[in-house]
Parts: C-alpha cells; structure tokens; sequence
C-alpha cells in the first residue's frame, strides 16, 4: 500500500513554504517549488484515498457526505463529496488528497484564445498569453496526460449517442482529450513513480477511481512532488492566515478526524516564509475572508466575481437506444457492457460570433453507487416535462414499458439504462459574491438561474435528447419551484487577478493585494487556484487553472532566484507502507502551576492555582501501529495539540514533538506504572518550552484508580528539552465531564471492516485492563479474546426499506424468524428456502434484481421464513427431520404472519426441501394459505441415479455412523487438515464435466445435493460467494431426505405413510416449476406431482412451468431469473390474489 500522506506528528513548526490545499493549483506550486529545492510542506483538509477506498455501493458514498448550509454544518468534515448550499446556486467539489480532480470527469480543454481577450485579465498576462501561459498548458499536458477514447477500445453507446445529438443539432462533434490511462506500464509504474493500470471502461469516474486508472493528482503532481521532497498531510482544515511581526506568515488549523472540536480547542499554527492558498474558489477566499476579519490587509474585492461557468446538468431520459451510462459500482463488470470514462466526447459550439453565446455539451455517466435511487427520481423529474405528454400511443407505451422495467429491475434495465447525462459550460455573468456570515461562506446572486443563457442550453439539450427519441429533464432544482436554482462543479472566482486592488484581489502572479488599493502586494502571500479566475471559461477549468499554476510557480521561482528542474528522471517507485491498525483519541487535562514551584509538584498546583496560573491542554494521542505499541517495551505513541497557559504565552501554544507513554515500568518504584508526556510548546512570540509529565498507577491498597489515572504531575523548562532550567511545575485533572468526552474519540485506525475495527479496540482495551490487573490485583478482569472474522467483501445495498425482524416460537420450544418486507397491500406471501441455506437466498445482492425485491416493487407484502434448519439460526446445529419442520414450524410461522397482516390467508413460495416440508404440513392439516408455488419438487421426487446410489447405500447414515453429524459448504483457507482432505476426495467424485470448476464449494454442494445450477446461469459475483449463502446441513435430516428419495414420496422419518392419503388437503391454487437441467430433484418430481393432485383433487387448482436451461436453485439466484422465472411465479400470485 503506497500513501502519500504522513503521520502528522511529522509536521514540523516552520517551512520554507506552506501550500493550502491539493487540488491542480495546489498540487502543481508543491510540485514545482519542491523540484526548485525548496522545503515544501502542503496541507490537505480531506482525506488521503487510494484505490478500493473509493465508494461504490450507496451507503458509503452517503458516509462520504458533506454538506455546508448557511446555518450548519452536516456530515463528516472529511466527506469526499462537498456540497455547499446556497440561496442562489448550489457547488460540488471534492474533498481529499488531490482535490476534485478526484470526483471530476478529467476533461483537459483549452480555454477559447478570446477568453484571455477581456480587460477583467492583468495586462501582463493578456500580453503573455503566447509565453508563459502557452508553455503552462504544455507543462501540464505533460503531467496530466490527457488523451481521447482509444479507437481499438470497445465502441460506447452514449459516445455514440451524442454523436447523433451533434448531428441534429447541425454542431461538431470531437472526442474529448481526458485524463485517463489506457496503457500498460512496465511493472504499472507510470512516468512519475506512481502505480497505474489501464481504464477498466466502469464508467465510476466520478465517486473516485478504484482501479488505479483516472491520471488524478495522486497519479502525476503529488508523488512528483514527494519524490522531490515535499511533505504532506492531510486532514489539516486551514483556519486563517496572519503575519508574522519578523516576517513571514503563520498559518491557523484545526485537526480534523481527531474530537478536538468536542472540547471546543484552539487551533494550532505553523509558520513559513511563503504561503500559497490553493484551497479552491470556496476554500481559498473563505480562508481569506476570515483572514481579513483577523487583521489581514486585502483588497476590498475579495469574495466578487464568483462564478459557476455556465454549468447545467441534464438528462436525455428514456431514450429508444440503450445507453448504459451507468457505473459498474460495486457490481462485478466482468459480463456487463462498458460503460466507458465518464465523459468521452463534446459538441463545441464555441465557434460562435460573439464568444458569451458559445457552449461545450458533454455526456457523462452516473456512478453505480447512486443507481438505486435513479429510477424512481428520474421518472419523478420525467413527470414535469412537458414531452412526457405529448408523445403518440404506441411510443407512450414503449416508455412506460421501459419504466417499468427500471422501477422492478433497477437501473441497468429500462428507461435508466436508456438515460443519457448531459454537462454544459458556457458563460454566466460572473457576477456572484461571496461573504462571511456567522463565520460560514455564502454565496449571493440574485437571479441567475434565469439568466438567458441558461434557457438557450436547456432549449438546446431539448433538442439533443430527442435526436435519440428521450425525454429532456432538466436539472430538478432548474425550476420554477426552486427560483431556478443552479448546480456548479466549476466554480471560479472570488479572489480574482486584476491590475490593482482597486479591480482585484491578486496580481498576475497570484501575489495578494496588501490594500484596497494600489498595487502594493505581500511578498509571500499567494493564491494559486481556480478563484483567481476573473471570468467565466466556458469549457472544463481544469487544464486552464493548472496552466496558471505552472505559470505562476515559475515566476515565484524566477523571483527568487531559483531554478524548476522539469526533466522526468527515472521514476523511483514510491515505498511500499504497510498499512497497519492503529489507535487514537483526545484527551483535555486542566489544572495549575507556578513558575515560583521547582520542586513540590502539590506546593506548585496550590501557587498556581493562588496566583491564577491555569494550565490546560488537549492533545491527541495516536499510534499508528497498534501492535508495535503494545509489543514494545516503551508502548510508545506520538501526540499533537495546544496548550493554553497564560503565564507562557497570551494565545495557545501549538505541541511539537510530542511523545507518548502508557504503562512503562516505575524507576522508583517497583510495583507502579506510569503514563508518560514529553512535548515541545511553540508559542506566536518565537519562543519554545519544553514540558514533561506522568501520571503513577500503583497499588496501595486504597484503589483509587480513579485519582490514578486522572491525575498528571507536570514539569514545565525554559528551552528545547530537560536538560534546560526548571521553569515550574504543577498537576493537571481530567475532569468527568471531558472523560466522557475522551472516551467517544478513541477509534481504530486504517481499520477495513467492522470487526478490525472492533479487534482493534479489544487490543488496547486487553492491554489497558491487563496492566492495571498487574497493579491492582484483579480489580480490572481481562477482556474476553474474539475474533468475529467479518467479510471483506462490499455487498449492494437493496433497493428495498430494511425488514422488521419478527422472532417466532414454535410448540416445541425452538426459536425461528420471520423478515418481513413492506412493499404493499398484495399478498401476503411468505417464502421458504430449501436445505443448508437460509431466507436470504431471496434477497441476495449478487443479481441486479432479486426476489424479495421483485416482489417488492410490484407491490406484495413480504416475510420470509428461517425454520429451524436456516444456517441464519443457532437452532441449524441441531439434528431435525423434515416432519419437525411441517409439525412446527409453519403453523407458527402462519399464524404469526396472519395476526400482523390482519389477512385471513396468505400465499407461501417453496423452494426445494422449504416446498417438501409446506407441502408435508399443509398434509398434515396446515390452514390459511390460499395458494402456493411449488418450486423443484413436492409430493413426489425424481432424483437422478448418482443419487439413487447414494441413498441406497444409505450413505448419510453411514456417515452419522463414522462420527459426521453435518456437512457442510462453507470451504475457507483456513480449513483443517480434514476438511482438506474431503475436499481432495471431492475432487475424485463423479460430477458431469460441463460443471466441472475449480471451486471447493462446489464440490461439497455436488457431493450433498447434486448438481444445483447450471454454471452459466450463476454470474460471477454470485459463484465467488457461494460461500456466503451456503453452510451446514444436518446427517438427520439428509436421512429423512435419502429416505424421501428411496421411495419416491413424501414419508415420516419413520418410514411411515402419513401425508399422502390426505391429498384432498392440498385443494389450493398450486404452480408447480421445475428448472429443465435440474439435476438434484429431476422435473419428472414436479410431473409426478402435478398428475398425482390433478388426479386425486382434479384438474381445476393445478399448473406446472418447465423453465428451459436451468437448473435447481438458479430459478431463485440466475442472473437472469428476473426475466425468466421471478414473471411466472408472479403470474400466478396475481391470478390467485384476494
């Protein structure tokens, strides 16, 4: 695992220069000031992401949300995606290392040469247009890497699409330049040392790229400029800027991630000689905004000139063609379409006679994480056009049809799949304003949204969208409703370059006016970002802001003196980090001292706190490897924070060096532990105090362990480490209320999962407990060791609300469960599965589309049924019959279902030994089910003859006789030698060769079952998990089953023949279907029963599907039994309803 980011301790209190954030503004002057030499340090406010921490499933990208109104903040501050909402129009820009070159399309467009034209620009750089800002756009071609669609990759259908838009329109179209890898690199190492693979065409550009392929800012700027030395870090939210009375400026932060803010701390500073802002149009001037209220002298058009480029989202909806604009997101793309990088192709019509009509149209794609909300917001969104009414029958049908198909399938199906997404840039005003109000940025600008341009793009989308026979939808908040709100991803402006301050906020090099007018500038004050920007562009930002960044860094280079190397020399693969768990939390301590004290830790708290002399703290303590602190002898970790202490310094004092120490050995004393703290305190003024601390646990018998561990004694000298004078000393408190505090803000660290996290904090806890057990004599009981071994795998979320959990208890005393699914008055229909699995093979999220959501959107109340034998319940481990279930289990399952529903029968689906077991009860008297589907088998079983073998060797009895009371499914690496060895054995068990595949657990469900799918039914996904939905199954109840076999029809356990002469009891509606391949319960079992009933009962109440190329459970799990099974089953619930 390669990171850019280091720890923060590593932070150090002075640099030469300090950049504030990381996107291509940012990025670049770190990358080119490094290659000068200098000492560099960047500071990033998000997070540090790399490939496959990106979100792809709804869920995660919804943790990854932020959102920033006039009032409030929601959300984590870190979230990837950062809304900001105004009462004008709205901004998404991206937060993390690499800013929102991580979450944009990477489109690399030159701006019309006549943008640069318009006397809002400085002189100097309307005169080296052809200079220094040509050769910036070469520099960062170079880096960037943009190329267009590769020809030999696979065709893309909304490339293809806007090509026929463009021809409607009478318009060119050209293939975008993008900044995408196609390529394979030796050892996927790219120019720049960092690792790179080619597109895998997903199409989920714009939630983060999770394959290494997007040439992002952590692909090309930011390994350069780590390579050439420049440290990182992030999570680092910059709060203003100041200068330094000796030169110069500091720089105010806040720690982000850590709790700080629950103590309402200080913010902590760093000093450099030259700063440049590169936070973005927002970050940038609201940085600076606060800046000017601290002190700052600016130019009073700070915050003027804001705009949003003349964005407009779109939508071509419901198209007669397939799209398939719409990202793989955590679905596997092995047997999907390409979807292609998010924009791939652009209509220009800026070759207009005036350059404020011109527009770019691009198409785009939506991340798989947001497919699930898609049919239903899109169809809404559809409703309001006008279109949507004026189309002629047979095509309204089509569309409707097509709705359909999305609503029940999802969003690769139907009209989503047919939706193309437009982008649009052209020119807006640029007359927006932003300001402070109760320390949050706001954006005013009255009317934008109805400027006229923005009516001539949707006009003009319109058109586009009917060239391929969709239905426009504007942007939903493009309306009336919303005054015609605007959504922008390119946001400019706001600290904009003039040729004084009387025009502008910087001068053409990004230096920053040091008055509201003139040209006096601070020396080493710099804004280097799109907000320098003074003008719409019309076209994706990207390359022109990183053209003004590389020109920018070579004149802050050429001022000076210093030289930029720009020669690639042989990239160094950056070092491999093993990305270990660690630990974290934040701790507030208050308390006093005296510098009178020297000596008595209690005689100086009592001084202090006569002489008011406060003392406080809050200081974050992290490890970032768990292990190694508490494997270690000195169970060392690293601390940051502030200080607050008058006596040292009028404002906070920020911590450097920080070491901390839990539990080590007691010099003095044997049988105690301490808690060690050793920092360095920078203050404002210059001067540095060095400060040490412990905190003694020991046993004498009074067992306050309490006054122990909350209690510091601390040592304050005048200098840079101990050795110095004593300055003082004193003691500090936790106080209850801030334990309480504490204690939420420790967390695991690079944790993946749940359960990491949770073994995470059971180590530390372990230790903590385990120690002070040493010490007290067993007050503290060591945690118990567990290991809840949660899967790494990142499931789909359904498109369904989550089931209400309904525990059951049956005559007999064993607990089973019903899920219940809200999805309408139809029904209810309860479903039971078969043997060795549970009720979630119904709702497994490996399809597009499974059952339960089928079910769901076509409007049926839902339960789903876990009897005994369900591998979800702790009852599976038990040895049961078939006649335990029909005895038990479904009359309190019905019952159950009945008094929730308030309905006075209910409709059951039964697949495999769950259709055995309903059709073993209903003989035995079961009531209030009007209908049922009868899935594989029934009243009779057919098996084929390697199982006829099987069951006449009595073979599960045999192998209750050799000790083996379950089989089971579930194979992982860490099986013992003799399940290893079954699995050898498997492999010499006869199966039919079209089945043969590499999986164990496909051989262990052959060898239980028989064959149960036919492969080619299973899509990836659902095969590499098998796993998941398969586990143990008791030796009894395979016995009631071999028997079952051996007969061929339904017996007691006992061999008894008690169900079928009550055939008359099965005098309901009953669809029997059958997969034509099956080869664990022959068709010929369904055959047998439908003839059985039809003579016995009659003709009128039975029917039987035979569904061609499938097998036994992929009727429930097949990719696609969304089309080919779940319509049947359907059919006949809504033939036999109320």
């Amino acid at each position: 695992m390669k990171r850019l980011a280091l720890p923060i301790e590593q932070l150090k209190p002075q640099y030469e220069v300090v950049v504030i954030g990381s996107g291509y503004g940012g990025s670049i002057t770190a990358s080119r000031l490094a290659r000068s030499g200098r000492k560099v340090c960047l500071l990033e406010r998000g997070k540090e992401f790399i490939s496959g921490e990106f979100p792809d499933t709804e869920a995660e990208a919804l943790h990854e949300m932020q959102v920033h109104a006039a009032d409030k903040h929601i959300g984590p501050r870190t979230g990837l995606y950062d809304f900001h909402v105004h009462n004008d129009i709205n901004v998404f820009v991206g937060c993390g290392l690499g800013g929102t070159s991580l979450v944009n399309a990477n489109v690399s467009l030159q701006a019309d040469p006549r943008v640069f034209q318009d006397p809002t620009w400085p002189t100097e750089l309307r005169e080296d247009v052809n200079g220094r800002l040509k050769e910036g756009y070469q520099h960062a071609e170079r880096m960037l890497r943009p190329v267009e669609y590769p020809a030999a990759f696979p065709a893309l259908a909304k490339q293809e699409a806007l090509k026929k838009s463009a021809a409607a329109l009478g318009k060119p179209f050209k293939p975008t330049p993008i900044n995408v890898n196609f390529q394979t690199f030796k050892d996927n190492i790219n120019p720049v040392g960092a690792e790179q693979k080619p597109c895998n065409l997903c199409g989920d550009c714009v939630t983060g790229c999770n394959h290494d392929a997007k040439n992002t800012l952590l692909k090309n700027y930011l390994p350069d400029a780590r390579n050439f030395g420049a440290e990182i870090y992030t999570q680092i939210a910059v709060q203003y800027i100041e200068s330094c009375d000796d030169g110069g400026y500091r720089v105010h932060y806040q720690l982000l991630g850590t709790g700080r803010e629950k103590f309402q701390a200080a913010s902590l500073f760093i000093q450099a000689d030259i700063v440049i802002l590169a936070a973005g149009s927002l970050g940038s001037t609201e940085i600076l905004l606060r800046s000017k209220e601290k002190g700052l002298s600016l130019s009073a058009k700070l915050g003027e000139r804001f705009t949003g480029n003349g964005d407009v989202l779109g939508f071509g909806y419901n198209n007669d063609t397939a799209i398939n604009g719409i990202g793989f997101g955590a679905r596997n793309g092995s047997d999907r379409e390409a979807v292609g990088p998010c924009i791939t192709g652009v209509i220009d019509s800026r070759n207009t006679d005036r350059l404020e009509d011109g527009m770019v149209i691009e198409e785009g794609s939506i991340p798989g994480a947001l497919a699930n909300l898609l049919p239903g917001m899109l169809k809404l969104a559809a409703q309001a056009s006008p279109e949507e009414h004026d189309l002629q029958a047979p095509q309204f049908i089509q569309r409707k049809k097509r709705e359909m198909e999305s609503f029940v399938q999802g969003a690769y199906a139907g009209a989503v799949k047919n939706t193309q997404t437009y982008l649009v840039m052209a020119h807006d005003d640029g007359n927006g304003k932003m300001e402070l109000k109760n320390d949050n940025l706001c954006i005013e600008w009255n009317g934008v949204g109805k400027q006229p341009i923005f009516n001539a793009i949707n006009d003009t989308l319109e058109k586009a969208a009917e060239a391929n026979g969709g239905v426009y939808v504007k942007n939903p908040t493009w309306s009336k409703h919303f005054n015609h709100h605007l959504i922008t991803v390119h946001p400019l402006g706001g600290c904009c370059m003039a040729d004084s301050a009387e025009h502008g906020v910087v001068n053409h090099k990004g230096q920053l006016y040091a008055n509201e007018a003139g040209s006096d500038v601070h020396e080493g004050l710099y804004v280097c970002d799109g907000s320098i920007v003074p003008r719409p562009l019309g076209v994706n930002p990207l390359l022109t802001i990183s053209a003004l960044a590389e020109r920018c860094g070579s004149l802050i280079a050429e001022d000076r003196g210093w030289n930029i190397d720009y020669s690639f020399p042989e990239p160094e693969p950056l070092p491999e980090v093993k990305q270990t768990i660690g630990i974290q939390f934040t701790e507030t301590m208050r308390g006093y001292f005296s510098a009178n004290e020297k000596a008595d830790f209690k005689q100086g708290f009592k001084l202090g706190k006569h002489e008011d002399s406060a003392f406080e703290f809050t200081l974050t303590i992290r490890s970032e490897n768990l292990d190694h602190m508490l494997g270690s002898a000195e169970h060392a970790a690293f601390m940051t924070g502030t200080v607050n202490a008058p006596a040292l310094s009028k404002q906070p004092l920020t911590v450097s060096e920080g070491r901390f120490q839990l539990f080590v050995d007691d010099p003095r004393r044997p049988d105690s532990k301490e808690m060690r703290y050793r920092m360095k305190l920078i203050a404002e003024e210059g001067k540095t105090y060095y400060f040490t601390g412990y905190k003694s646990i020991h046993n004498d018998n009074k067992l306050e362990q309490w006054d122990d561990t909350t209690t510091l004694f601390i040592s304050l000298y005048a200098g840079e480490d101990e050795t110095t004078p004593v300055l003082g000393r004193g003691i500090l408190h936790i106080r209850p209320d801030d334990f309480l505090k504490q204690m939420t803000t420790m967390q695991a660290l690079h944790h993946r999962t749940r359960a990491e996290q949770l073994e995470a904090l059971a180590k530390f806890g372990t230790y903590f407990a385990g120690s002070l057990f040493d010490v007290y004599g067993g007050i503290f009981a060591a945690n118990q060791v567990f290991n809840p071994g949660a899967p790494l795998r990142k499931k789909r979320p359904l498109r369904v609300a989550s089931p209400e959990i309904h525990p059951v208890v049956t005559k007999d005393g064993v607990h089973i469960r019903l899920l219940h699914y809200k999805g309408g008055t139809k029904g209810p229909v309860m479903l039971s599965h078969g043997l060795g699995v549970s009720s979630t093979i119904y709702a497994i999220d490996t399809v597009d589309t499974n059952l339960v959501e089928y079910l769901v959107a076509n409007e049926f109340d839902v339960w789903l049924l876990d009897y005994r034998t369900s591998i979800s319940l702790p009852s599976s481990q038990e040895q049961w019959t078939a006649d335990d279930v029909a005895s038990y289990d479904y009359p309190a399952a019905v019952e159950r279902v009945l008094a929730v529903s308030g309905a006075d029968s209910i409709q059951v689906i039964a697949h495999c030994v769950g259709s055995i077991t309903f059709t073993m009860a209903m003989l035995a008297g079961l009531e209030g089910v009007r209908s049922a589907v009868c899935l594989q088998v029934s009243t009779h079983m057919h098996v084929p003859k390697l199982t006829k073998f099987k069951t006449g060797i009595y073979l599960p009895t045999v192998l209750k006789k050799l000790g083996i009371d379950s089989l089971n499914a579930y194979v992982d690496t860490n099986a013992d030698w003799a399940d290893k060895l079954f699995d050898k054995a498997l492999k010499l068990y006869p199966g039919e060769l079209e089945e043969r595949c590499t999986s164990a657990v496909c051989h262990r469900l052959n060898f239980m079952y028989g064959p149960l799918y036919e492969h080619d039914q299973l899509n990836a996904s659902t095969h590499e998990t098998l796993h998941e939905t398969f586990g143990s199954a008791s030796i009894k109840m395979f016995e009631h089953l071999s028997l079952l076999a051996r007969e061929g029809s339904l017996r007691g356990a006992d061999g008894s023949d008690r169900y079928l002469p009550h055939a008359e009891r099965l005098s309901i509606p009953i669809t029997f279907i059958s997969g034509a391949e099956n080869g664990t319960f022959l068709p010929e079992s369904t055959n047998h029963s439908y003839e059985f009933l039809r003579e016995k009962v009659g003709e009128a109440h039975y029917q039987r599907k035979v569904v061609p190329n499938y097998g036994h459970i992929d009727c429930i799990m097949g990719k696609n039994a969304v089309n080919d099974v779940y319509p049947l089953i359907l059919e006949h619930l809504v033939d036999f309803g109320k």
